[in-house]
């Protein structure tokens, strides 16, 4: 660890990591004097500078002090350069422990979605065999999903160069259809695909939207068409759009 040469920031960062321990309420000035080792008349000064700066706040009516809101705003910042796999995968376990399905994350490549994650079990969780498998944009709901949500330019590009190649007897072959579908995916906030890509299977997909409105991922479950009424259905959509909503806040 390098030397800190600054002692100033560094009577700073020990009271950041004094408030990082405080209870809700906050610590009081002694409190964060007693902890750091400092003056209180050098606590108070630090204090009432990353208060300015917010990363510090003081609440309650008797002034005790605590983590500020610009340190949440720097950290989602941080988070946003980590990579999206790393980021969703606490949501991917989440999903696979309450449904018990197959969830995955996929992300756009050129012509097709990329699955980049995929995890069944409820109790023991395993990657499945779809990771790292290319899928379809037209005959697929993280597909659909994608396109559209997509920018108009981004779907029409793609749009002109896949083959709309019919994998099951209701897989949507046709352009016009399938703009028909976009519409209705966008009023929904979500896809679905009953037996498009393969036969007895059902799959919901659902956005995840950038803090700029932009799509960067799907966030999928699928399996057997018998487990997937229209009540549990309901319930699974429910779990997922929460999960991507929260990935989409990471996503700055």
């Amino acid at each position: 660890m390098k030397k800190v040469k600054i002692q100033s920031l560094k009577r700073a960062d020990s009271i950041l990591e004094a408030l990082f321990h405080a209870p809700g309420d906050g610590w009081r000035l002694q409190d964060v004097a007693e902890i750091t080792g400092l003056k209180p008349v050098t606590t108070l000064s630090l204090l009432q500078t990353l208060v300015a700066l917010k990363l510090a706040e003081q609440v309650g009516p008797r002034g005790r002090y605590r983590l500020g809101p610009r340190l949440l705003q720097l950290g989602r910042k941080v988070e946003a350069r980590l990579d999206i796999i790393t980021l969703a995968r606490p949501a991917l376990i989440r999903l696979c422990q309450q449904t018990g399905e197959m969830v995955n994350l996929l992300v756009p490549s050129v012509t097709s979605m990329v699955v980049v994650e995929s995890l069944e079990g409820k109790v023991f969780l395993k990657t499945t065999p779809l990771k790292g498998r290319d899928l379809p944009m037209h005959g697929t709901a993280s597909g659909k999903c994608f396109l559209a949500f997509a920018t108009f330019d981004v779907q029409q590009a793609i749009l002109e160069t896949i083959n709309l190649t019919k994998m099951t007897q209701k897989t949507i072959g046709d352009v016009k259809r399938l703009k028909k579908e976009f519409a209705k995916i966008r009023e929904l906030g979500y896809a679905l695909e009953e037996d498009e890509y393969t036969a007895d299977t059902v799959a919901i997909a659902v956005p995840i939207i950038d803090a700029g409105g932009h799509i960067r991922a799907t966030l999928s479950l699928h399996g057997p068409s018998q487990r997937f009424g229209a009540a549990r259905q309901a319930n699974l959509l429910a779990m997922l759009q929460k999960e991507a909503q929260r990935l989409g806040k990471l996503l700055l």
